[in-house]
């Protein structure tokens, strides 16, 4: 009867070990979700800053203009807040472009761990399932 309970311990350590794969999978996805937040979460900083310098630019610059004592509707003045805003939509958009490409590396990197992971999962399976068999027919003889 020995050799049941060697067959029976190699397919446990089969089945626990497919558990923990699936397992690391879920964590593997979980990590994922929590990279994407934190990286949601940079952006938005990172874009309260821009706007914030934006607005303390375009601040100086009516002081100046102030200073200087031009009016605000010349074409110059005008020209130059324009340009601080042109400013402000690029790095907004190379901020979001950064996202983009910062979320589609992290799923990129995601599907290959998961693909990993399953390839892994299932070679054990089909290695502990051979080990279970052996171990079965060794016991019988």
């Amino acid at each position: 009867m020995a050799f049941s309970w060697l067959a029976l311990a190699v397919g446990a350590s089969t089945a626990v070990s497919y558990m923990g794969s699936v397992r690391q999978s879920q964590n593997l996805a979980i990590s994922a979700k929590w990279d994407k937040y934190h990286r949601d979460i940079k952006a938005k900083q990172d874009t309260i800053l821009a706007n914030e310098r934006a607005k303390k630019i375009l601040s100086e610059k009516r002081a100046a203009i102030g200073a200087r004592g031009v009016q605000m509707g010349t074409g110059s003045t005008l020209i130059e807040q324009m340009a601080v805003i042109d400013n402000l939509e690029d790095t907004i958009f190379w901020i979001n472009k950064g996202v983009e490409m910062d979320l589609r590396t992290m799923d990129l990197r995601l599907t290959s761990s998961l693909s990993k992971e399953a390839w892994e999962r299932g070679s054990s399976l089909i290695s502990g399932g051979l080990n279970t068999w052996s171990a079965y027919e060794t016991g019988k003889v």
